[in-house]
């Protein structure tokens, strides 16, 4: 009986850092100052979203990464993949500094990667 609920605890407490967190659904938030900002067509910007998927679709890379790396590692690149991947995309939205769309869209998906390496950690915790 402890063990099931354990796993019920595991699946809530990652809803609830799904939602807390927002970055799976605040790409539409922020999209269309993307679009001015970079002066780019809506086909352009539907293809960032998709590096925003495709970025949380590559979550396979952390389980790799942690057969290979001690788990502080892990959880160091993740940090520093999304402090650096958000944190660019803020200065691009600030209108900061200026980057190539092809850059951006690495930022964005570097920073959709980082966030899965947080849910293994947490898979990690409870499990």
């Amino acid at each position: 009986m402890a063990g099931q609920s354990r796993k019920w605890m595991i699946l809530v407490a990652t809803i609830w850092l799904q939602a807390f967190t927002g970055t799976n659904f605040d790409f539409s938030a922020y999209s269309s100052r993307f679009k001015t900002v970079l002066g780019i067509s809506q086909v352009q910007l539907n293809y960032l979203a998709v590096a925003s998927d495709l970025g949380k679709a590559f979550g396979w890379s952390s389980g790799l990464a942690l057969m290979h790396f001690p788990l502080w590692i892990v959880m160091f690149m993740a940090a520093f993949m999304g402090l650096f991947g958000y944190g660019v995309q803020w200065l691009v939205i600030r209108d900061l500094i200026s980057l190539p769309y092809f850059l951006v869209s690495l930022f964005i998906l570097s920073s959709a990667i980082s966030l899965l390496e947080f849910y293994i950690r947490i898979k990690i915790e409870f499990v």
